[in-house]
């Protein structure tokens, strides 16, 4: 499977999650491929971090980065080396945010559960379509990110109700990543954030986000 994970606006998390599936999908013995396609090399970072580990105990994720308008063929001709794609694309409309689209099985967006971060939906949503007219099958799911622990705050239902009447073309995942510091703990280790503390409650959340896209 190819997933994109790509969003209109920067600073939801993007690299985060993207490494953290395809490292979810190196746990369960695939073959995967992290496509760096983001300026900013997040995700390369985070691979660089992870072979300086050399402990044979983690699962290899191949991390390449390729950028520019033709993307999409470049990753074409990685599909029979690997069993699955992520790619990181920058959180922008970018040539690459569109190029990648062209060739995904599945988007997924993060965004804050905030009104601003869930009207920069309407741009990924134009986006989508355009793409489907090339790629038919592509699917888009929206994860919220950087939730808020606190059992009163009821700005994960809020923004749940405006996406599924806004955008009805676009699944919003039951999944819910909440704002914890054993992301960025994680991330800074080179690692996922199961493989960084399984037992935390940020670990239970990427495992049945990993679920969801990949069931």
């Amino acid at each position: 499977m190819i997933l994109l994970c790509g969003a209109e606006k920067g600073g939801v998390g993007k690299s985060t999650i993207a490494v953290n599936m395809a490292a979810m999908a190196a746990q369960k013995g695939r073959d995967v491929l992290l496509v760096d396609a983001d300026k900013q090399l997040s995700s390369s970072m985070w691979a660089a971090l992870r072979k300086g580990l050399n402990e044979d105990t983690l699962p290899k994720v191949t991390t390449v980065q390729l950028t520019g308008k033709n993307l999409h063929q470049e990753v074409k001709a990685l599909v029979p080396k690997f069993q699955d794609i992520v790619i990181d694309a920058g959180g922008r409309d970018s040539v690459e945010l569109r190029a990648a689209l062209l060739i995904a099985d599945r988007l997924l967006v993060p965004v804050r559960p905030s009104q601003f971060d869930l009207w920069s939906l309407s741009k990924i949503d134009d986006l989508v379509n355009e793409a489907k007219v090339i790629n038919p099958d592509l699917s888009a799911f929206v994860v919220l990110n950087f939730g808020s622990t606190h059992p009163g705050v009821k700005e994960a239902e809020e923004a749940r109700e405006f996406i599924e009447s806004e955008f009805p073309a676009m699944t919003l995942t039951k999944t819910v990543l909440s704002e914890r510091i054993a992301f960025r703990r994680a991330s800074g280790a080179g690692k996922s954030v199961p493989e960084f503390d399984g037992a935390t409650h940020a670990a239970h959340e990427v495992r049945q986000l990993y679920k969801e896209i990949f069931s």
